[in-house]
């Protein structure tokens, strides 16, 4: 069962935000609180995940 208004923990900005309005990210299991924190993340991270991106999706021929 799902608790409502259950609250969760930005991983950029420690900020608290609705599970509900809340991203999750499977692969790395952190939630961010908006668009925003995600790619400020994902700036942080890009190396790594163009790597994962490649080692997923682009083939050597």
């Amino acid at each position: 069962m799902k608790v409502k208004n259950e609250l969760i923990t930005c991983e950029i900005c420690d900020a608290q935000t609705s599970l509900d309005d809340a991203l999750f990210d499977e692969q790395a299991e952190v939630y961010f609180c908006d668009n925003g924190c995600f790619e400020d993340w994902a700036d942080d991270n890009f190396h790594d995940i163009v790597e994962q991106y490649r080692e997923m999706h682009v083939y050597a021929g």
